[in-house]
């Protein structure tokens, strides 16, 4: 149970700190849901770092397994994609910024510097699914980029954190 108290409290932190690099991009400029967002990719491995960090320091156990370990950052990383998600499609909608817009304005002009290198068929269904294009299904596709990610975040910080017992332990004491 512990372990899930410490997952959400540094998904939330992590989730904090992700709210306010969605501000900053757009304040700056920049889609928060853009090219300019892969600079946040920082955030899910620090929370889930100190997740660990925390939950090794205050277990009573001396040894981790992976599979400990990986279930701590992943679920760490889980409650932050929902959090940050939701909270960004809410502000996006109650703040009334302009996040889709500049998302769009970034993906056509893309789509323009590629429209030589791709069918008129994929070009068009392209336009489509950028017209289409909500907050909610911006916050759905940046939900399984960061649980995508998040696996292979997590995957590397249990390898890490891992401590295997040792092989002959002392017998005399």
């Amino acid at each position: 149970m512990r372990q899930y108290q410490t997952s959400l409290k540094y998904g939330f932190y992590g989730a904090l700190l992700g709210i306010v690099f969605f501000m900053l991009l757009l304040f700056s400029g920049n889609s928060p849901w853009g090219s300019a967002s892969w600079m946040g990719s920082w955030i899910p491995a620090i929370s889930a770092y100190f997740a660990i960090k925390t939950y090794k320091a205050e277990a009573e156990e001396t040894s981790f397994s992976f599979s400990q370990l990986f279930r701590i950052s992943v679920f760490t990383l889980f409650f932050q994609a929902i959090i940050v998600n939701v909270l960004s499609v809410i502000l996006s909608t109650i703040l009334q910024i302009n996040s889709l817009e500049l998302y769009r304005a970034e993906m056509l002009q893309y789509a323009e510097q590629i429209k030589q290198l791709v069918s008129e068929e994929i070009y068009n269904e392209a336009m489509v699914e950028l017209q289409n294009a909500t907050y909610s299904t911006l916050a759905f596709q940046d939900f399984t980029n960061k649980l995508i990610g998040g696996l292979i975040v997590s995957l590397i910080l249990a390898g890490i954190f891992r401590k295997n017992k040792p092989t002959f332990e002392n017998q005399h004491e």
